[in-house]
């Protein structure tokens, strides 16, 4: 347990956000192939005619796939296409998201985006991560209306935390429109194609290095970050973003002796008892909002 959430005394809980308007979402057995590793960047992707055969795998996963199992016998009377599983994998190289549907596949288009907003309300979703893709599905729903169910009952939020691929939230299923937003750890390159028997729009998105977590206490890895900035997004703990709050809890906490003064943006003096000094730094490790974390103590 991190010292933020022992000086706090609250545990950091991940939040879900539901499917908006129509209904939520579920999954089917894994389908399975791997394509080679992700090529050039795709700006902006819209449907092309889906591939007529299943390619042999040529990459092996190096992450464990977040696999949401379902029933084959997910489907809806009522003709259309219908969502049927959301998957996830780790792989060498790149990471990969796997949208698959009954029926036939719908149209869709992604892009890059600022932030993804829920359909139809407009807030914000909330994605770890400092790079976002949004995915939009049209004439399609998680829903069968007769008899009403949902054809996809899985998490509305998968959070596999693998090196690109952090977050895949439900965006929206409303009046046709199923969308998903896609929180990645950077901008980098990805690929997309189909695949039938079942019906599946697949993603790969590249690896894109990092570097080497720059936190030395309490967060001081990347994963632990990502796990901690999505509870932070959704409304846990909000004092992370506070570099002064994070240095009083490192020298002891609100209710200690110890003398915190702030010279500068992100440096602080600490007198602890006893008259010791420190010097203590950090930073916002992201180019998003998010919390701060020690680098620095001298």
């Amino acid at each position: 347990m991190s010292a933020f959430m022992r000086y706090a005394g609250l545990a950091v809980v991940t939040g879900l956000i539901g499917l908006v308007g129509c209904g939520s979402t579920s999954a089917r057995s894994p389908g399975g192939a791997q394509s080679p590793a992700p090529a050039t960047t795709t700006p902006s992707a819209t449907s092309p005619a889906p591939s007529t055969a299943t390619p042999e795998p040529t990459v092996a996963p190096t992450g464990k796939p977040s696999v949401q199992p379902g029933s084959p016998a997910q489907v809806c009377s009522q003709a259309g296409t219908y969502l049927t599983a959301v998957r996830t994998g780790g792989h060498s190289g790149y990471d990969r998201v796997v949208f698959q549907f009954s029926g036939k596949l719908p149209g869709y288009a992604v892009e890059r985006v600022q932030a993804v907003y829920s359909d139809p309300k407009g807030t914000p979703v909330p994605l770890a991560g400092q790079s976002y893709l949004r995915v939009v599905f049209h004439g399609t729903s998680a829903v069968c209306p007769r008899p009403l169910h949902q054809t996809y009952t899985g998490p509305t939020v998968l959070t596999p935390y693998y090196l690109e691929l952090l977050t895949v939230s439900a965006a929206g299923d409303f009046e046709g429109v199923l969308s998903f937003g896609i929180g990645l750890a950077a901008q980098g390159g990805y690929h997309i194609f189909t695949l039938t028997n079942p019906d599946r729009l697949v993603m790969d998105v590249s690896h894109v290095a990092l570097g080497k977590f720059p936190g030395i206490w309490d967060i001081t890895s990347w994963p632990q970050y990502w796990a901690t900035q999505y509870s932070w997004l959704n409304g846990h703990q909000p004092w992370l973003s506070s570099p002064s709050f994070a240095v009083q809890v490192w020298a002891g906490g609100y209710g200690s002796a110890s003398v915190v003064r702030q010279v500068s943006a992100n440096t602080f003096k600490v007198t602890k008892p006893g008259g010791k000094t420190f010097t203590v730094t950090g930073v916002r490790p992201v180019s998003v909002p998010g919390p701060w974390v020690i680098t620095k103590v001298t």
